[in-house]
């Protein structure tokens, strides 16, 4: 009895421990300040980016902040403490269920048991990235995953409405919809569409902002959405995404660091569409070849939060704890392949060595600062292009491909659970 005690509750037990024993440090930090802030400039219909012109999210993620208002400054952190380390812990779990419904086979409780390992290891760095920048990443990733499952299970509307619902509080979601008429998945297409106009404007359906011709949305596709896309930082009050920063991880910041103090510093607009074009050209083929089978959304929702950080004008490595559907569904991959096996652990320990990097004491501290000024983590997230395109091209090797319904590679897995 006691041994099967602390297999069930000893790792919930351990994540209660290390909760209490890491909020200090949240304690510390004030990114929930900052949105509670936005949402009372919201509530007093002033203008985001007068009123806090360090925000630059949608208005709709402010709106859904408002009842912090009322609450002390301590009250806050505790309760976006909270609800950050639910959704880390949701994350994972709707992780690994989308990676066990993927493959199909017996998965033994020791199998599970890696898995969960694994792949928590590979995306702690980005969970905790989460945790020490108090943002809201993990809020809107689980609507990602539940849309997945949606979209897994032939639900359309669920799947449609959750991946919208992401869009409107994080914008780079908004790849889901061309993506949705590509599979044509129409109905969920044309959720998509509503849900995320009613989600993007219900804010003004009740606050107007004073001194600006337009809405609160509107103002924010204008200022800050438009501006970002069309690389036009003069005309944006806050270009946060413009420069030669470290911390901007997307195509563009890599791009920006090459060429900054160069002869091709002129040329960096062209040389940053000629490569996103390039990155495009490359997710497109990839997920054409995908449509020959339904049970492969789960990697082309790889493919795509992929391709949310790479092309985001400012991709911060709070951004990349959207890495955890891929890590946990190629470790899943990795654990069942029998015929390139090699190649896949190979893939996860380049990843692993970019993203979550070398120990110093490893390595020359000029090849950590060379890894470091040639975006590391960029390159840890491409290499994963590498086996999902196996998986898309080599399916057959898991047992995956088949235009069936994902519940049924859903019985043998927990039938498989119950029997250990």
């Amino acid at each position: 009895m006691t041994r099967h005690f602390w297999l069930r509750y000893g790792p919930w037990l351990a994540l209660l421990i290390a909760a209490v024993a890491y909020y200090p440090r949240f304690d510390k930090l004030g990114g929930i300040s900052l949105y509670s802030q936005a949402a009372s400039c919201l509530w007093h219909q002033q203008p985001l980016q007068q009123g806090v012109l360090l925000f630059t999210g949608p208005p709709a993620f402010a709106f859904v902040m408002v009842p912090f208002i009322a609450l002390s400054a301590t009250a806050q952190t505790v309760v976006w403490y909270i609800i950050s380390l639910a959704c880390g812990v949701l994350s994972c779990v709707l992780s690994e269920k989308i990676a066990l419904r993927l493959f199909p086979g017996p998965w033994s409780t020791r199998d599970i048991t890696w898995l969960r390992v694994l792949g928590v290891l590979l995306s702690l760095k980005f969970i905790l990235a989460v945790y020490e920048n108090q943002a809201y990443d993990l809020l809107v990733f689980p609507f990602i995953l539940l849309g997945t499952l949606a979209l897994m299970d032939r639900r359309e509307i669920a799947g449609g409405a959750s991946l919208a619902i992401a869009a409107a509080m994080k914008v780079t979601p908004l790849i889901f919809l061309p993506y949705l008429i590509v599979r044509k998945r129409f109905l969920a297409a044309g959720i998509f569409v509503v849900v995320l106009i009613a989600a993007s404007f219900m804010q003004d359906a009740f606050l107007t902002p004073q001194g600006t011709p337009h809405g609160y949305f509107v103002t924010w596709i204008n200022d800050i959405a438009l501006a970002g896309v069309l690389e036009k930082g003069a005309t944006s009050p806050l270009p946060f995404w413009d420069g030669a920063s470290i911390y901007n991880l997307s195509l563009r910041g890599t791009l920006a660091r090459a060429v900054y103090q160069t002869d091709y510093q002129a040329y960096f607009l062209q040389i940053l569409r000629g490569t996103q074009i390039v990155f495009i050209g490359l997710i497109g083929i990839l997920i054409l070849f995908s449509l020959r089978s339904k049970a492969l959304v789960p990697v082309d929702v790889c493919l795509l939060i992929i391709a949310m950080l790479m092309l985001s004008p400012m991709s911060s490595r709070t951004h990349f704890v959207n890495l955890t559907l891929p890590y946990f569904l190629l470790v899943a991959a990795w654990m069942k392949d029998r015929h390139t096996k090699w190649l896949g652990g190979a893939v996860l320990l380049l990843s692993f060595a970019g993203c979550t990097g070398i120990p110093r004491d490893l390595v020359p501290k000029g090849f950590t600062e060379f890894m470091r000024d040639h975006n590391d983590i960029l390159l840890g997230t491409l290499v994963l292009i590498v086996y999902l395109a196996v998986i898309i091209f080599r399916p057959w090797q898991w047992g995956v491909g088949q235009d069936v319904s994902s519940r049924d590679h859903q019985i043998p897995a927990k039938n498989a659970v119950s029997r250990t």
